[in-house]
């Protein structure tokens, strides 16, 4: 069995250093350079580090990823397509490869393989597991927690029809009861300044999640400032009126916090 490095694999293929960087972007916890790390080890292990569709598809499965957009796979594939320069026959097999990490539903047998050690996270004990949904929590802050808590539970569902281990169904149980501590951040925000972000990112190291609440009630129409790109993956909201108000219609506990 013979080792095999990154940096080796860019060097072989010719893949651009920055595609590796992608995984490295903050607003990444599971789908970082451990997991390809972990994707090679696999491939080590099944003794597969000479099939180069492999180790294409490995780098580039998730090199465009956006919590926020449904395209994630097909964008992927069109970067790897714009890279790679090889034979017609072998770019159409590493681009379905890529594009079937979408639904997991293989159509050959090495996507078979790939799509296999690409959900070998969900054949993990149950501490794993746990570790794993919240790194996933971690990267859906956009998303407000009781749509995230139902359509986490659809994918896990649907997930569990795949991979066969018991301690899927304790995820999911996990999930369905498990109250994280969110926090508030009221403020006009008016603009964003260093100051308040410095706020959030010491709040987030105690909360799993913060909530960004844009005060309106002394803000005139046109005149409100566009929040910074660094909050892009956070949950942004407004209101008026009282913030108590506000806060009863989340529907979920949660702690106020201020500068």
């Amino acid at each position: 069995m013979m080792n095999i490095s990154f940096k080796e694999i860019l060097s072989r293929l010719n893949i651009p250093g920055e595609v590796y960087e992608r995984y490295n972007e903050p607003h990444r916890f599971y789908h970082t350079t451990d997991h390809l790390n972990d994707l090679l080890q696999q491939i080590v292990k099944r003794n597969l580090q000479h099939e180069d569709a492999l180790l294409w598809a490995v780098v580039y499965h998730d090199a465009i990823y956006d919590p926020k957009s449904a395209t994630n796979e097909e964008d992927s594939a069109a970067l790897f397509n714009c890279h790679f320069n090889g034979s017609t026959g072998l770019r159409a097999e590493i681009t379905s490869i890529i594009n079937e990490t979408k639904t997991h539903q293989p159509t050959t047998a090495l996507s078979a393989v790939f799509s296999e050690m690409d959900l070998n996270i969900l054949r993990q004990p149950l501490d794993r597991l746990l570790e794993y949904e919240h790194q996933i929590f971690k990267e859906f802050q956009f998303a407000d927690f009781l749509a995230y808590q139902a359509g986490r539970l659809k994918v896990l569902q649907q997930l569990s029809q795949q991979v066969d281990n018991p301690a899927l169904v304790h995820l999911m149980d996990y999930v369905r009861v498990r109250q994280p501590r969110i926090a508030v951040y009221p403020g006009s925000f008016d603009p964003f300044q260093q100051e308040h972000h410095d706020v959030l990112q010491k709040a987030e190291q105690i909360f799993d999640k913060v909530i960004i609440a844009r005060d309106m009630n002394a803000v005139k129409p046109g005149e409100m400032f566009d929040l910074p790109i660094i909050l892009r993956f956070r949950q942004i909201e407004t209101y008026k009126g009282l913030l108590s108000h506000f806060i009863e219609g989340l529907g979920y506990p949660v702690t106020v916090i201020g500068d």
